[in-house]
C-alpha cells in the first residue's frame, strides 16, 4: 500500500525571495557611507561663512615641516587667536579744584573747566590729617579728624556722577590728627623725651609707617574714599619726614627700614583697594625719581614704582623726557604735575593755575 504522507504538510523547496539580497546590500551601502562620511571629515575645511570645501592630501601643498608631519601620519595643527588689543585709555589731563570745591563750588567749578581737561583731583585729607568728607570711621572720629559734612557728600557725588574722571588726593603720612590721639601706637615719637610725639619745623606730626596701626588707619581711609566713587586714589607725603630734628626721632623700636616700612604701606594699600578697581598713585619730588630713591624720606623708586599705578611728579615740561625715561624701567606711568597744561600727554594742573 502507498504511502502519501500527510496532505499539505510537505516541505517547500522553491527560490529564496529577492528581497533579503536588497535588504543587505544597502546595509552594506549605509556601512560605507558612513565610513567614507566618518574619513572625508579628515579632509573638510571650514570657512569663515559656514559653508566648506574638501582639501584632498594629495592636492595639498604645505611646508617641508607639514609634510614631515603628514608622512609620519600625523598632522601638527597650530592654532593662532590673534586678540585685539586692549583699548588705550586717554591720557589723564586733570585739573585739581581748591577748598571751595568740597564747599559747595562744585557745580561751578565743573562748569568753568576748559575742554581739554578731563580728569578732576580734590583733596579728601589734608596734612593736618583731617578728612574733608563725612567719615564714619571710628578711629578717625575718635580722633576729631572728620570735618566734612553733607555738603561735602553732595559735592563728591556730583564729581563721582559726572563724565571727569574723579581723583581723591590725600596726604599719608603727615597726619597731626590720628597722630596726637595715638602717640604711641601710630605716630613718630622723640628719642629725647620718650613717649613724647615728634614735631616737625611748623609743629604738625607724623604717622610711623613701621606701625601696623597707622597703616591700618590709612588702609581704612582709602577703602572708605574708594567707596565714594573715586577713579583714583593719589597719595602725597608719602615719605619719612625730612625737615626737621631728625636726629631727635626715636628709632630703637624700628624693625625695619624706612624702605621697607614705606613698601609694606603700599602692599597692604594695593591689597585694601584690589576689589574696588580704583587706581593706586604717588607723588614723588623730581630729585628722588631721578635719584631713584632719598634715604632720607625713605622713598626707594623701584620698591614703590612697581606698586602704584601712576607716579605724578611736580615739574617742568623740560624735565618730562628724563622723568618718563626714569619711570620707563618699572613700568609705572608719569603724570607730571605742572603750572601750565602741554600739548600731548597726561598732566595734572595745580588747583593755583
Amino acid at each position: 500500500m502507498r504511502n502519501t504522507g500527510t496532505r499539505g504538510y510537505t516541505g517547500y523547496r522553491g527560490r529564496k525571495p529577492s528581497g533579503r539580497k536588497w535588504l543587505i546590500l544597502a546595509l552594506v551601502l549605509i556601512i560605507f557611507a558612513a565610513a567614507a562620511f566618518l574619513v572625508a571629515q579628515h579632509y573638510m575645511v571650514y570657512e569663515m561663512d559656514g559653508s566648506y570645501r574638501f582639501e584632498l592630501p594629495w592636492l595639498r601643498r604645505g611646508s617641508g615641516a607639514q609634510q614631515t608631519a603628514r608622512r609620519g601620519g600625523k598632522q601638527n595643527l597650530e592654532i593662532v587667536i590673534e586678540r585685539p588689543e586692549a583699548p588705550e585709555e586717554d591720557p589723564v589731563r586733570a585739573q585739581e579744584l581748591d577748598a571751595t570745591a568740597l564747599q559747595g563750588g562744585m557745580e561751578r567749578a565743573l562748569s568753568a573747566l576748559p575742554a581739554q581737561i578731563n580728569a578732576v583731583a580734590v583733596r579728601v585729607k589734608n596734612a593736618d590729617g583731617e578728612l574733608l568728607y563725612p567719615s564714619a570711621l571710628a578711629g578717625a572720629i575718635e580722633a576729631k579728624a572728620v570735618t566734612g559734612g553733607s555738603i561735602a557728600r553732595t559735592a563728591i557725588r556730583t564729581l563721582t556722577g559726572s563724565d571727569y574722571y574723579a581723583i581723591a588726593r590725600l596726604s599719608a603720612l603727615h597726619d597731626s590728627r590720628y597722630s596726637a590721639a595715638n602717640r604711641k601706637d601710630a605716630a613718630i615719637l622723640q628719642r629725647n623725651y620718650r613717649g613724647n610725639i615728634w614735631y616737625a619745623p611748623d609743629s604738625t606730626f607724623y604717622l610711623a609707617p613701621e606701625k601696623e596701626a597707622a597703616r591700618q588707619y590709612l588702609c581704612n581711609v582709602a577703602q572708605e574714599v574708594a567707596a565714594l566713587g573715586f577713579d583714583e586714589l593719589l597719595f602725597d607725603e608719602f615719605a619719612y619726614p625730612v625737615a626737621g630734628r631728625l636726629n631727635n626721632i626715636m628709632t630703637d623700636e624700628r624693625d625695619m627700614t624706612k624702605e621697607e616700612a614705606l613698601a609694606l604701606l603700599a602692599s597692604n594699600l594695593r591689597e585694601a583697594l584690589s576689589d574696588s578697581g580704583a587706581k593706586l598713585s604717588l607723588v614723588m619730588d623730581e630729585k628722588t625719581v631721578l635719584a631713584g630713591g632719598d634715604a632720607t624720606s625713605g622713598q626707594d623708586l623701584a620698591s614703590l614704582a612697581i606698586v602704584f599705578d601712576r607716579i605724578y611728579v611736580p615739574t617742568t615740561e623740560a624735565q618730562i623726557p628724563a622723568l618718563r625715561e626714569a619711570l620707563a624701567a618699572y613700568g609705572a606711568e608719569l603724570v607730571p604735575v605742572l603750572d601750565a597744561a602741554v600739548a600731548e600727554g597726561p598732566f595734572l594742573l595745580n588747583s593755583e593755575s
